[in-house]
């Protein structure tokens, strides 16, 4: 009996040690999901990591040309610093002024670029009538005036205070006998412009305007080329006004204007240029250059528009205080402008900048 107890007793823990050894191990389900929560978050950060590095593509239109030594050139500088400093695409699409072109490359540009300027605007009035309402998810920019065409965004320039400063320079200047040998007892200035369009006139009003602040008795002999893109009518109408009596040209003509530094140098008189530096045009007849910073304004536009801040269809204003305009000296010898002149200019600037000049504007009257 006790025997058939121990046979028993042996064979239930046989079988007891046969049911354990086989039983299923158990599965640690931490472990195993830890390693797909991980995919996912790295998937979600390359993912938005995209999307915070998208690279668009920006296009000038041009009225003209690179190499304009004015408006274009300065364009045309503003995209390249996009690219070297933002690291987007560019684009310039240069007409020449041909108004056959204007369509086919406002269109152009559109289909490749998501922000377009155009350069200057209103050159192209009536195409982008045409063009605009056909990319409304495109970003168009009417450089250097204001438009009412709907769904675009408009820079503008505040030439009247840079013409301002320019008109008090040109001023003080012809009374500098001892500085410019080649002035007489007059104090007779020029202001010539290229096309009869209201941008031109507002450099006009500008320039009389702070020619009178700066010196009350100065003579301003006013004259249009009638064009912006004729060299040799420029140097006609320059030397014929300097032939008049005038000492000193101010010239906003496009590159009708470079026509007025031959003009200088031949007539031994002086200018003072636009847009860009043209002090190398005839370093030893220039005495400064009104800037208008076009590179630098659709630059800082471009930073707008990255940074989500672009209404469309709003005015943005680029005069003295955000450097949209200036006067610049040239930077090469000889240099024309005396120091005390120089200080008295960055008077009149900080002036116009605190309100306490305030120059008038064209209003076609």
């Amino acid at each position: 009996m006790n025997k058939n107890r121990l046979f028993l007793a042996l064979s239930l823990l046989v079988i007891l040690s046969f049911v354990v050894s086989c039983a299923p191990k158990a599965v640690e389900a931490p472990a195993a999901a830890e390693p797909v929560e991980e995919e996912v978050v790295a998937e979600e950060e390359v993912t938005e990591a995209d999307v915070t590095e998208e690279v668009i593509t920006v296009a000038v239109v041009a009225g003209g040309e690179v190499g304009d030594l004015g408006f274009i050139d300065s364009a045309n500088e503003g995209l390249m610093k996009m690219e070297s400093e933002l690291g987007l695409n560019t684009e310039i699409l240069q007409t020449r002024n041909d108004a056959t072109r204007f369509l086919d490359d406002l269109i152009s540009a559109a289909e490749i670029a998501d922000l377009i300027f155009v350069v200057p605007g209103y050159f192209f009035d009536e195409q982008l009538k045409q063009v605009v309402p056909q990319f409304p998810d495109k970003t168009f920019v009417y450089v250097d005036g204001e438009t009412g065409i709907e769904g675009m965004t408009s820079l503008r320039f505040l030439e009247n205070e840079g013409a301002f400063l320019a008109g008090a320079l040109a001023a003080l200047m012809t009374t500098e006998k001892d500085v410019l040998a080649n002035t007489d007892d007059a104090t007779y200035i020029g202001f010539m412009g290229g096309f009869d369009m209201p941008v031109i006139h507002n450099y006009l009003v500008g320039f009389n305007q702070g020619a009178a602040h700066a010196v009350p008795d100065v003579e301003v002999l006013n004259r249009f080329a009638g064009t912006h893109f004729d060299p040799a009518i420029g140097k006609e109408t320059a030397l014929a006004m300097y032939g008049a009596g005038v000492d000193i040209i101010f010239q906003a003509a496009g590159p009708t204007g470079l026509g007025v530094f031959e003009a200088a140098k031949e007539a031994e008189k002086y200018v003072v240029g636009v847009d860009s530096n043209q002090k190398g045009l005839a370093p030893e007849f220039t005495i400064a250059s009104m800037r208008k910073n076009v590179g630098d304004s659709i630059f800082d536009f471009t930073q707008m528009f990255l940074n989500g801040e672009v209404e469309t269809g709003n005015a943005y204003r680029y005069g003295l205080a955000k450097n949209g305009v200036g006067i610049d000296y040239g930077g090469i010898e000889p240099d024309l402008v005396p120091q005390e002149v120089k200080d008295k200019i960055a008077e009149y600037s900080q002036m116009i900048i605190d309100g306490q000049i305030v120059v008038e504007e064209y209003t076609g009257e």
